[in-house]
């Protein structure tokens, strides 16, 4: 199994759970927590959001380049 890179809403995900945000009862609840990123998300600006999509191009090519075959596609079930 060949895992998928993250794409830019991935990333950003990670970034605001690591950069604690939000307090430590709402990051135990999932569901509040995903509500959160998605309404921050949403609320960025197509600047900010490229950046995003800059990062997750740039861990593409990395893993294409270096962890996996590069005739791999992801083909779903």
């Amino acid at each position: 199994h060949i895992p998928r890179s993250p794409n830019a809403f991935l990333l950003f995900r990670s970034s605001f759970i690591k950069s604690q945000h939000v307090s430590t009862g709402v990051e135990t609840n999932h569901s509040t927590l995903s509500k959160i990123i998605g309404l921050t998300w949403q609320n960025l600006s197509e600047d900010e959001k490229s950046v995003w999509r800059a990062k997750a191009e740039i861990k593409q090519e990395e893993r294409k380049r270096s962890m996996y075959p590069t005739e791999y596609e992801f083909q779903p079930l």
